[in-house]
């Protein structure tokens, strides 16, 4: 470099630094590290590169001058050039990112603090340049303290360069420590005084205090009358733009209002340079605290907030947070208005509060991730980051913290020893995360898109919404929006700037800029950032491929270095749970109505909640591809898999204690070989879900089979071994190297060429008890009912479906089987049936019969095993007791579940279709089945469509085999109506019933006119059907007449025919009866129909009867003459009806001589009436049917009323109302 020549250095007279020129020149002449503590407004800033410039200094090299931020090195730059009287980019040149001003022709060089540190990666010992002042020290950012280590640790090998560190405020004797006790000049600052005013807020309630915007716009009020601008400091761009729209409603355009921050377009920032006549109200955060000079300041309003970044090494966050500033940033800001005359500072606090804060704002590398300082540190060999010479060691927590990222992101070891990928990441201009996500593009083949997506992350969001045009701006952002990443939103942007700017110029992007409300200069940035990668990555061999990646590509490389920032959803709220137990909601409201299970955010903030910034949805199996090396594993429920024939367990995954993968089944062999050695050999073998063809094996399951049986008939634990010791049996021959499937086999095969039964178990060794009394006859495993193979299963499990009994036989006996063959179940299991019987007798009968085994045993002596169970022991105990007791089935039911036989339906291969332990239950609700069966086998006998008797008798019964079980049908005429068919049933009984009606429609086929005759006109019809009429509909009453005939005209003492010969003789009789029965039953009816209309007209004309007396009447002719019921009436007892309804009209013409005996005949008859429906009920609900001795009873009860209320009339049989309760309980007891 040239010598350059300077000329005409002045130091403004007014500004206090320049008292010192002289004093600050010796101390740099003489010592190599000087400390200039000047306060605000003392020149400092612009005159020190002045005088540096004076001594000779920047001849050959370079002076480096560097600013905490862009805004104030552009600022500074120009001034100090303005006074040089030079060309911005000549003499003076500034260097921010992106943008670079300096020439050979400069001696000064003005840049952040962060250029001048980056620099020291190509230029170790930084010998471009000869004297360097570090300003605003007292910022104390991370960039200043690497920046103040880093210039200790090279000033041995760089004798010659100059260091000169200034700050308004400083901790003096902490730097002066730090540099060996260098020299301090202190420099005194405002050249006005600056009066402090506080002003705190009030109170409005007893808790609540005033607004901040009240309190602000209460403070520009008492700056009415005075001159000047105003300065407003406030914590955040939010407070900004609601101060000033509420300002700008309460102040009328009094006052220009123009914000100030750093995410501010550089088009509105230049304004506050700009004076535009109307006084002004600039509204700042801390970014006018120091170095930028506002013109024009004559008033400050201090709120004494500021949102100060804190890093939490707990949570892994960056915390926003609004906190209250430190003394000397109050005194930082008051400086700010005594520059031009006498100032005011506000402060909108107590006097009392600025008096308890911390004297300097703690510094950045106390409050910051320290992972890119200690990437960079070891990319420098600068050694570990606790010996590094900071001027306040991080705390060693946040060390910690640092390398935990690192990890995280595989960039150093667990023994915090940097990895090769660590080194790549050390190489790399960013953030070690963003450094990490590009790494991982390479492999994911997406390096196009990352590069572009991580520049828009490395500089402030592009995307303007200014208030007064929000609507517009929103609209015009959805338009490169993705609904389900803000990454890719990103990415869309870029690709419309590359489309829609395609030449790159100026003003092409200005327009794009405004039309998509976007910042000209961060798109520029972007811009220019992504230059850079994109060289980096190509020096770095990364390929940029022409293929447009996916979704899942872009974002596996992001979650790469965001493996931290994930969240999981799972309620109806908006509320993420993150990793380490954090809470989060999403910051963008775009995505703030998406329902994603689990996404990823490119940051989460605490602003007094935790937001999630630009967020995407990502698939959880991503993450547990991603952070293997990260996931602790949680293992439950270790278990047997008979399948695989190996021991798995469920194992959970979480992420910094968040649940990443709740239940994954993996083989727990690995993980804990003596756990898993445990359940193979307990539950594969001991439990028997091992699956092997091995001889032992079947030798072994077959011995225990047959013990189990044993235990099973007898209802007894104590035979077989306990799994104690079977277990340990195993563990000590099984290898303990051994715990699964395969391994056990390769070691068996191997065992067993020596000793082929060195697994055997013997009858001796399994055995504990004997078990000589459980045999065959006590227990059989198979016998026949009614040719049916029924097999027995015993099974001893209280409260399990088959507990004790069941017996199984094919769907095909179903209907063969009797419930009363099974009822004395087996020989070993009915003494205790029989006991459990007798112990729940009632106790005065338990008496009577004596000691229960006793009792038992001579039951089991005497009894007739071929008399129904029930019947033999109602017997036993009358004989014993002399009493009318009768086992009920009530009794029965409330035996224990194993001595009521379990019923099971087997199909073909003999698998169980259906199962219960009520046999009819069984039968009815399998009917369906059973109809099949009968319908696939081919009885030879079934003929359909006969209108008169086949050419054979039809047998009571008949046999075929079906898959080679004898199947038992019963042949029958089934009524079609027209014809008959001749079907073999399943069922005895109703066989016999179908039977009867073909029969009878057959007959009626044989004489035909006479069935015609009879059918349409019944003898002296239309006599008695019209008095019946109101009781009985006249078809109704025309079709019982022919069914009350027919039968009675079948009634013969023979059976109904089963052959051709019988039957003839059948119809021969009924053609000789049928005559005779017809005019004697139209006889009867007549008298009846007579008796009918005289009772009617009897109530009609006794009108004051009571209701209970006409109900009573009405029921009994329900009883007598049906109106619904088919038949209506049985002939036995039909001659019989007109001698009942007498009784009834004697009755009531009787009533008002006797009321008091006919209510309390009625009440004794009433009595026993009830107890009859109750038990028919009981029968007609159970579909069973009634008794035929309950079906006298009733026609008993009938003769009683004759006997009771007309006895006149006379009965055919003594009867009265103590005979029929006798005759009652003999009925109910039988």
């Amino acid at each position: 470099m040239q010598n350059k020549i300077i000329q005409n250095i002045v130091f403004p007279k007014e500004l206090p630094v320049s008292q010192r020129v002289e004093d600050i020149k010796k101390a740099i002449t003489d010592n190599s590290i000087v400390i200039i503590c000047g306060e605000t407004g003392s020149g400092k800033t612009t005159q020190l590169p002045k005088i540096c410039l004076d001594l000779g200094r920047g001849m050959k090299k370079i002076i480096g001058h560097t600013q905490p931020r862009r805004i104030a090195a552009r600022s500074v730059a120009t001034r100090i050039s303005e006074e040089l009287k030079s060309d911005l980019g000549g003499l003076v040149g500034y260097k921010v990112r992106f943008t670079d001003k300096v020439t050979k022709a400069s001696s000064i060089k003005v840049m952040t603090d962060g250029i001048l540190l980056a620099e020291t990666q190509n230029d170790p010992l930084l010998k471009k340049y000869d004297t360097l002042i570090i300003d605003e020290a007292h910022e104390r950012s991370l960039n200043i303290d690497f920046l103040l280590g880093y210039l200790k640790n090279i000033l041995p090998k760089r004798p010659d360069l100059k260091i000169i560190i200034t700050s308004a405020t400083i901790d003096v004797d902490k730097f002066s420590s730090h540099f060996n006790d260098a020299p301090i000049i202190q420099v005194s600052g405002r050249t006005f005084p600056v009066e402090i005013l506080y002003r705190p807020l009030r109170k409005k309630t007893n808790e609540d205090l005033e607004d901040i915007e009240d309190a602000v716009l209460s403070a520009i009020h008492d700056l009415d009358n005075q001159i000047g601008d105003i300065l407003i400091f406030l914590p955040g761009e939010r407070d900004i733009h609601d101060i000033k729209r509420f300002l700008s409603d309460q102040l009328n355009s009094q006052f220009e209002i123009l914000p100030l921050y750093s995410r501010l377009a550089i088009k509105e920032q230049q304004k506050i340079f700009k004076p535009s006549g109307l006084r002004r109200i600039i509204l700042t955060t801390n970014i006018a605290e120091t170095s930028l000079t506002v013109p024009g300041i004559k008033y400050v309003i201090d709120v004494g907030l500021a949102r100060i970044v804190r890093y939490s090494p707990r949570l892994k966050i960056e915390q926003l947070l609004i906190e209250k500033i430190s003394q000397a940033s109050a005194n930082q800001r008051a400086g700010r208005c005594g520059r031009v005359a006498p100032g005011i500072c506000i402060r909108l606090y107590e006097e009392e509060d600025f008096k308890t804060r911390s004297e300097f704002t703690d510094p950045e590398i106390m409050r910051t991730s320290l992972a890119s300082v200690i990437l960079k540190m070891s990319s420098l060999n600068l050694g570990a980051v606790d010996q590094f010479p900071f001027l306040q060691p991080p705390i060693y927590k946040f060390i910690q913290d640092g390398y935990q990222l690192l990890n995280e992101l595989g960039a150093v070891d667990n023994e915090n020893k940097i990895l090769p990928l660590g080194r790549q990441l050390a190489k790399m201009p960013l953030d070690p995360s963003l450094g990490r996500i590009l790494i991982e593009s390479k492999k994911q083949n997406c390096v196009k898109e990352i590069l572009a997506i991580i520049s828009a992350l490395s500089i402030s969001d592009p995307r303007e919404r200014p208030f007064d045009r929000a609507d517009q701006a929103d609209k015009a952002h959805l338009i490169f929006h993705d609904p389900e990443s803000g990454f890719l939103s990103f990415l869309k942007l870029w690709f419309l700037f590359k489309k829609e700017a395609k030449d790159q110029k100026s003003k092409s992007l200005r327009i794009f800029c405004e039309k998509y409300f976007l910042s000209f200069n961060r798109m520029r940035e972007w811009q220019e950032l992504y230059k850079q990668l994109l060289q980096m990555a190509e020096e770095m061999d990364y390929k940029v491929s022409n293929k447009d990646a996916n979704y899942e590509q872009i974002h596996l490389s992001f979650l790469s270095g965001l493996l931290g920032n994930i969240g999981f959803k799972d309620s109806e709220g908006y509320e993420y749970l993150g990793t380490r137990s954090i809470k989060f909601l999403i910051g963008p409201k775009l995505f703030r109505n998406k329902n994603y299970k689990w996404i990823m955010a490119a940051e989460i903030i605490d602003t007094g909640k935790l937001y999630a910034q630009c967020i995407a949805k990502i698939d959880i199996k991503w993450v547990e591809k991603l952070a293997l090396h990260l996931v602790d594993f949680e293992y439950s429920n270790p278990r047997w898999n008979k399948k695989l024939s190996r021991v798995d367990a469920t194992q959970k995954s979480l992420l910094y204690g968040l649940i990443i993968n709740p239940g994954k089944t993996i083989h727990y062999g690995s993980v804990n070989p003596e756990e898993s050695r445990q359940i193979f050999i307990r539950q594969g073998l001991v439990e028997m879900e091992y699956e092997t063809n091995a001889s032992f094996w079947k030798h072994n399951l077959a011995l225990i089979d047959q013990i189990e049986k044993l235990e099973h008939k007898s209802r007894r634990q104590d035979i077989l071994i306990n799994k104690d010791v079977l277990y340990q049996f195993y563990e000590n021959k099984i290898d303990k190297e051994i715990m699964n499937g395969a391994g056990f086999e390769f070691w068996r095969k191997n065992i067993e060429r020596h000793d082929p039964k060195y697994l055997f178990l013997t009858k001796e060794y399994l055995m504990q008890k004997s078990a000589d009394q459980i045999d065959d006859i006590q227990y059989p495993d198979s016998l026949k009912i009614n040719n049916v193979p029924v097999i027995l299963k015993y099974h001893f499990e209280p409260n399990h479906p088959n507990d004790g009994l069941t017996a199984s036989f094919s769907y095909a006996g179903l209907s063969q089987i009797k419930k009363e063959s099974m009822d004395w179940l087996v020989p070993g299991m009915i003494r205790e049936k029989v006991s459990t019987l007798i112990k729940s007798l009632p106790k005065p009968l338990r008496t009577q019969l004596g000691p229960v085994q006793k009792v038992v045993t001579d039951f089991l002596l005497e009894a007739d095993y071929k008399v129904e169970f029930n019947e033999a022991l109602t017997k036993f105990i009358r004989s014993k007791t002399n009493s009318l007791f009768r086992v009920q089935n009530e009794l029965i039911a409330n035996l224990p579940q194993h001595l009521k036989i379990n019923y099971a339906i087997l199909d073909k291969t003999g698998y169980e279709i259906d199962s219960s332990r009520d046999l009819v239950e069984l039968q009815q609700s399998n009917k369906e089945i059973i109809s099949e069966v009968m319908e696939e086998i081919s009885f030879d006998i079934e003929v359909d469509n006969l209108t008169y008797w086949p050419n054979f008798s039809i047998p009571e019964a008949v046999e075929e085999v079906w898959h080679e079980q004898t199947v038992k049908g019963f042949p029958a005429l089934i009524s079609q109506g027209s014809y008959v068919n001749l079907k073999v049933l399943d069922n005895a009984e109703v066989a016999k019933s179908e039977h009867y009606e073909g029969v009878k429609l057959l007959l009626q086929l044989q004489i035909k006119e006479r069935i015609k005759n009879l059918k349409k006109t019944p003898p002296q019809f239309d006599n008695f059907a019209l008095k019946l009429k109101t009781h009985i509909e006249p078809e109704l009453l025309k079709e019982n007449f022919f069914d009350l005939v027919m039968n009675e005209s079948m009634a013969w003492e023979k059976p109904t025919p089963r052959s051709k010969e019988s039957f003839e003789e059948l119809v021969s009789f009924v053609k000789n009866r049928i005559g005779k029965v017809a005019l004697e039953v139209s006889s009867i009816l007549c008298e009846v129909a007579n008796s009918y209309q005289e009772l009617s007209l009897l109530l009609e004309s006794n009108k004051f009867l009571p209701k209970s007396l006409i109900d009573d009447v009405g029921e009994q002719l329900d009883i007598l003459l049906p109106p619904y019921e088919s038949p209506l009436f049985l002939f036995e007892q039909f001659k019989n009806y007109p001698r009942f309804i007498s009784a009834t009209k004697v009755r009531i013409k009787k009533y008002n001589q006797r009321q008091n005996s006919d209510q309390k005949l009625f009440s004794d008859i009433a009595r026993l009436q009830t107890k009859w429906i109750e038990k028919v009920s009981a029968f007609v609900e159970s579909d069973d049917d009634v008794p035929k001795s309950y079906i006298n009873f009733l026609w008993a009860l009938q003769e009683l009323r004759v006997s009771l209320f007309a006895q006149e009339l006379k009965t055919p049989y003594p009867i009265s109302l103590k005979r029929l309760e006798k005759r009652w309980a003999e009925i109910v007891n039988a």
